[in-house]
């Protein structure tokens, strides 16, 4: 508006100043015919022309570079068109356990899954804590055996253990994972009992077997044998390349496990403790709600203290299978197989307990929920525990 103002006004100036020249011409006109003798009469005509000449010309650029200089300031500067949109970051998670945090160069490569010995011997177990599922199931003479999944290969920690020899149903579990199989021998079949070792070779499983690869396992002094076998965390890759094993995850044989964002009630149903028991032949674990750490911990059935997010409980047909003359010796042993087809479950977690199904097919495990929809864990470790549908496992709840 200012610049429109100046510009009326040098218009206003201007007409003034020709109506003055207008004037001032008339008046020398007049005063030359009243005066005829007067000399300067049409010199100071000619010099108020080319002066009122001049003041014109200015007053026109003055106005022209005025109003035009004006109006290039007053032209509005068009807003940016474009929009700068951040993106979230991707969150990189555990496979296996839904944990952000997770190393990247891990992504798409195969776990490996641990065969751990449980006897009083082998316990408390080295680095239990540092398992991203703990897969725990009834191998013979009432005993129990673990399977410890790792989902970075290249991050265990330096000794994992007591590792112990193959089971058939354990050799079948790690498939589920397309896991690379770690152990230390394992059963032989004979009658109608068929051995760990055959279903590796069987399945073509890869597997590290402490019997014949000696690179990434020792002997502890704080144990006697055959409990003190360990699994050396920072040499299984150097054994696994040289096997030449594939080290990428396989999708098709992957069984990808649902996550919720955040770890939240599984249910309305109230579970402050639980007690799982394998079989009638067994001893059972018995497991306390942290509501500050949202886990579930045991004190005292590893000699240690571990703690879990999620309890999975996982019933399933099982078959005792006597194998005569057991070592040669005339003796009997009765191992024990899961049938890994289907059956119902038990989720526990975050303080509260729900039912589930779970099914295997074509090689992959799916969880789902009594109203068929996929069942989501809660984000954190996981504790599965293989028991028998058909042999009095049994799950116990304290609300």
């Amino acid at each position: 508006m200012d610049n429109k103002n100046d510009e009326f006004e040098r218009l206003d100036f201007a007409d003034d100043f020709f109506h003055a020249a207008e004037i001032n011409a008339q008046y020398d006109e007049e005063e030359r015919q009243n005066n005829p003798k007067k000399k300067n009469g049409k010199n100071k005509l000619l010099v108020i022309a080319v002066i009122s000449a001049v003041a014109v010309i200015a007053i026109v650029c003055g106005v022209y570079f005025g109003f035009f200089h004006g109006k290039a300031e007053e032209i509005p500067t068009e807003p940016s068109s474009t929009t700068t949109t951040t993106q979230a970051p991707a969150v990189i998670a555990n496979p296996l356990t839904g944990e952000s945090g997770y190393n990247e160069a891990a992504i798409g490569k195969r776990p490996v899954s641990v065969v751990i010995d449980n006897a009083a011997g082998a316990r408390p177990q080295y680095n239990m804590s540092a398992a991203d599922i703990v897969v725990e199931g009834e191998v013979e003479g009432g005993e129990t055996r673990m399977l410890w999944f790792f989902a970075d290969m290249t991050n265990l920690p330096e000794q994992v253990g007591p590792t112990r020899s193959a089971r058939p149903s354990f050799v079948k579990f790690s498939e589920l994972f397309d896991s690379v199989y770690v152990h230390f021998g394992g059963s032989h079949s004979k009658g109608n009992y068929i051995g760990g070792y055959e279903i590796i070779k069987q399945d073509n499983v890869d597997d590290i077997d402490g019997m014949t690869v000696s690179s990434c396992f020792r002997r502890t002094s704080d144990k006697v044998s055959p409990h003190n076998a360990v699994l050396i965390g920072e040499n299984l890759v150097a054994a696994i390349e040289k096997k030449n094993y594939r080290t990428d995850v396989d999708k098709s044989s992957f069984s990808a496990l649902s996550f919720n964002e955040k770890v939240s009630s599984v249910s309305d149903i109230p579970c402050n403790k639980v007690t799982v028991k394998f079989s009638s032949k067994t001893r059972s674990h018995t497991f306390a709600y942290n509501a500050e750490s949202r886990a579930y911990s045991n004190q005292g059935d590893y000699n240690t203290p571990v703690n879990f997010t999620n309890l999975i409980i996982m019933y399933a047909d099982s078959t005792y299978i006597d194998k005569q003359n057991y070592k040669g010796a005339g003796n009997t042993e009765t191992y024990l197989n899961y049938s890994l087809t289907s059956g119902s479950g038990k989720l526990v977690s975050c303080g509260s307990i729900v039912d589930f199904d779970w099914s295997v097919d074509n090689g992959i495990l799916s969880f789902k929920n009594k109203n068929g929809k996929e069942l989501k864990l809660n984000p954190g470790k996981s504790w599965i525990a293989l028991a028998s549908a058909n042999h009095n496992g049994s799950v116990s709840i304290d609300e």
